[in-house]
């Protein structure tokens, strides 16, 4: 499993322990065991979730969460993203999968531009607690 943490405000680091500071989590669990390992997000960020912060606080008490199927190629950017299960809010769901889409995650060792058809799938779980 790897935990990358990020704050509402759009700074991100990883950590492999949940930081206490950490506002928002994404987690990746391996749908396929032949999968080594997932590509590292580079700097992810949700602008479009902080903008609703006030919203996640009066409707969900401060935390929102969302199961994404994630497809990322070996280029590291993001082919594919659909949300599995929402969260209670639909506007928050639409705003990971759209900041989602534009995150860019390592590459895959030993991977070239011609395997471009290629790509690694996963299960993310996005919890997203806002600043107040």
């Amino acid at each position: 499993m790897i935990l990358l943490a990020a704050c509402a405000t759009g700074g991100a680091g990883l950590d492999r322990e949940a930081s206490p500071h950490a506002r928002a989590r994404f987690e990746v669990t391996s749908v396929e065991d032949t999968d080594p390992a997932f590509p590292i997000a580079r700097s992810p960020k949700l602008p479009s979730a902080d903008r609703l912060n006030h919203v996640i606080w009066s409707k969900l008490d401060g935390v929102a969460s969302v199961e994404v199927h994630l497809c990322v190629a070996p280029d590291g950017h993001v082919q594919a993203v659909s949300v599995v299960r929402g969260s209670p809010l639909a506007a928050f769901d639409a705003a990971v999968k759209s900041d989602v889409t534009d995150w860019q995650f390592s590459g895959m060792p030993g991977s070239s531009s011609f395997a471009s058809s290629l790509r690694t799938c996963e299960l993310a779980t996005i919890t997203y607690r806002p600043h107040r």
